[in-house]
């Protein structure tokens, strides 16, 4: 009879199948918002450039995204007959993956410690992390970002804590392709690469030192390889957000830019805590400080790790913005340092307080399964908004027609392939053509991009032509019609 140590082997394909089984139930194909869509627009053009075939999408904007994510679901479409479910395979797998090296972490971290705590750990905190499951079945690349970085943390410290010279050629790789999957990576990783290269260079290992240089250049080389073909390739200090960074934005809540207006409950010095406290993570981690001892802080790595999440965080507190997935990388570092007490709190708990330590578990695992519930509500009703827009344009308008809109344009142009899509945000319209359409939610944009694109094209529209309301959906998304001019 097999050691139940055996089976714990297959967890990662347990959490896969877990993924799948829930994104059947809830009938969700991955696809929400403007950087899914733009995801999938990206995967089908790298998959024509791949096959040899010049993209007939018909949008020729610039895309900000890596490319890591849309270039992975490129390459699986050749097994999977559609782009869409090969990227949401790939964000499936990613998430296995990333359990399991997060395990392999813990081993290296902390060897001395039972399988069973750390596959525990992994799955109470992790697993079943609201934001984790939410990248696990959404078409975004914070999975396989998710995965790349643990693969540069795992093989990076095996060259801190073991001196395995060699560890470094795949650090250096994985932190490539981490970077051109999440571009916000590079802030955590830059700093850690570094610590790699002076640890080589002080012992004299200059042959594994270039090895890695050249290894971390591979990688990063199919961003700019695809990115050719449609000017993607950019300075990176020229992406929008990036322009905005500035040290200012810890102490405001209020942000006003391209990409409209934002006022968020907290500054922004005060949400790059999240991960401490805020239930879309793990709202009871931060309790396992209470059994947090002095000496769990003694490897020279963890203050290498220290002060990569401090720079990671200065980072993204500078942004104009508050994306908690952003903090996904924070969230897997604060686990590693918890991970000590964790293992305190299961060894004493299961063998002095059995009952209670199973009850405290237990009512672990119920509010994450409250959290995931709430943080999947967005994506879910986003993506069936998506589809039931797109069903409504069909009825009233033909093949052929143009629509313009905004915040919606992405997914019109995947479930609305036949139609002319045209965002209101990219440009100034003087010319509404008679008979094309507008799909707008004027209340729930105007507060956000008044005097902006969008607002100022709807309001000429408004101004200028005779618009007609075809129908109207309740939460305030409605389609116009053009009939002339007033």
């Amino acid at each position: 009879m097999r050691h139940p140590q055996f089976y714990l082997r297959f967890s990662p394909l347990l959490v896969v199948t877990g993924l799948i089984l829930l994104s059947m139930a809830l009938s969700f194909d991955g696809l929400y918002g403007q950087d899914a869509h733009e995801y999938l627009r990206l995967s089908r053009v790298y998959f024509d450039f791949l096959k040899g075939k010049i993209s007939v999408l018909g949008h020729d904007a610039h895309s900000e995204l890596a490319g890591g994510y849309p270039i992975a679901g490129a390459l699986l479409r050749f097994l999977l007959p559609d782009s869409g479910l090969s990227l949401l395979v790939v964000s499936w797998l990613s998430a296995g993956l990333a359990v399991w090296m997060f395990e392999r972490l813990l081993r290296l971290w902390a060897p001395g410690t039972s399988p069973k705590s750390r596959w525990t750990f992994t799955g109470l905190v992790l697993v079943a992390s609201p934001y984790f499951i939410r990248a696990g079945i959404t078409v975004m690349s914070d999975a396989l970002g998710l995965f790349f970085l643990l693969g540069a943390l795992y093989w990076g410290l095996e060259v801190l804590e073991s001196g395995r010279a060699r560890s470094a050629v795949w650090a250096a790789f994985f932190a490539g392709v981490a970077v051109i999957t999440r571009l916000t990576a590079a802030a955590f990783l830059l700093p850690f690469a570094m610590a790699i290269g002076w640890h080589l260079l002080q012992r004299r290992q200059f042959g594994w030192a270039i090895a890695a240089v050249l290894a971390g250049v591979v990688a990063l080389l199919p961003h700019f390889y695809f990115g050719v073909m449609e000017n993607l390739t950019q300075n990176v200090f020229d992406h929008a957000t990036l322009r905005d960074w500035s040290a200012s934005s810890f102490f405001k809540r209020y942000f006003s830019n391209s990409n409209g207006a934002y006022q968020y409950f907290l500054p922004n010095g005060l949400y790059i805590f999240a991960p401490l406290a805020h239930p879309g993570f793990c709202l009871p981690v931060s309790l396992l400080f209470l059994m947090a001892k002095k000496t769990d802080f003694h490897h020279p790595s963890q203050r290498v790790l220290l002060a990569c999440l401090a720079i990671f965080l200065f980072f993204i507190g500078g942004l104009p913005c508050q994306n908690m997935r952003y903090l996904l990388p924070a969230y897997i570092v604060l686990l590693l340092f918890l991970f000590p007490a964790w293992d305190r709190v299961f060894s004493y708990g299961f063998y002095f307080f059995k009952k209670l330590t199973w009850t405290i578990f237990s009512l672990v695992f119920l509010v994450q399964v409250v959290g995931t519930i709430k943080i999947l509500v967005h994506p879910v009703s986003r993506n069936r908004l998506e589809k039931s827009l797109a069903s409504g344009i069909r009825q009233v308008a033909t093949s052929g027609d143009t629509v313009f809109t905004f915040d919606m344009d992405g997914a019109m142009r995947s479930y609305l392939p036949d139609f002319q899509i045209k965002n209101l945000w990219e440009r100034r319209y003087e010319d509404f053509p008679v008979g094309s359409f507008i799909l707008f939610n004027e209340g729930g944009l105007r507060a956000q991009w008044q005097g902006q694109n969008p607002m100022l094209n709807w309001d000429f529209a408004n101004e200028k032509y005779q618009v007609r309301e075809m129908w109207r959906q309740t939460n305030g998304w409605a389609l116009y019609k053009i009939e002339g001019s007033k």
